[in-house]
């Protein structure tokens, strides 16, 4: 047995909404830490709700980002054009200790750009738990996508394991809402099964938008 086995154990919340906070604490005792440099990009008012808060209360520094501003967080609407231009802005190393993305959106097209010219050495990012894992399928993009509360935003969970292995990462624990990946050359040789199904929390789009289905083709 490894900590990959115990993981869900070690749900913890101060600020997060369903234990993000107490994986992520697992996750660096496990792997060790570096800069201690964080990303959160959907960061909302950077205290509710935050998978982040904690680890800068902690000495951790970093780059916040949310459409309002708010408790250390950078106003931008971010798009996947324009992500690495905001990273770049707040001193982003290439190499980090954890990405954090939540936009109800556009997330898998703005997490192919990070991953194209950043190497976070985990990340975290929620999961549109209204579809099965596969087939892989994410929104089209459009940079001016909003989340309407229906469930037409983000992508799969098999999407965003696509994009993670190809980027070198594995899927290691998933919430009900979020997922969490570390570089692969960090864990064990052997990884146990993750266990997850879809919990469809909002209603069907009214706009019957339609779902861009991802190959390995488009992850590179």
């Amino acid at each position: 047995m490894t900590w990959l086995d115990t993981l869900a154990g070690e749900s913890r919340s101060v600020y997060s909404q369903t234990g993000e906070e107490g994986i992520i604490e697992a996750i660096f005792r496990a792997i060790g830490e570096t800069n201690r440099f964080l990303v959160d990009v959907g960061a909302g008012n950077g205290r509710t709700l935050s998978n982040t808060r904690l680890l800068l209360d902690q000495g951790w520094s970093g780059a916040r980002f949310d459409v309002r501003p708010g408790d250390d967080v950078v106003s931008a609407r971010v798009t996947s054009e324009n992500i690495c231009e905001l990273l770049a802005g707040q001193g982003t190393p290439r190499a980090f200790d954890l990405l954090s993305l939540d936009i109800d959106g556009n997330d898998w097209w703005v997490l192919r750009s990070i991953l194209r010219e950043h190497q976070p050495r985990a990340f975290v990012c929620e999961i549109n738990n209204s579809k099965p894992a596969y087939p892989a399928v994410t929104v089209e993009y459009d940079p001016a996508l909003v989340f309407a509360n229906s469930d037409y935003f983000g992508a799969s969970l098999g999407a965003f394991s696509m994009l993670a292995e190809a980027h070198g990462y594995a899927l290691i624990h998933c919430l009900p809402w979020n997922a969490f990946f570390v570089r692969r050359e960090l864990l064990p040789d052997a990884l146990p099964p993750v266990p997850w199904s879809p919990r469809p929390t909002w209603p069907e789009d009214p706009q019957q938008r339609p779902w861009c289905q991802v190959t390995f083709a488009d992850v590179p």
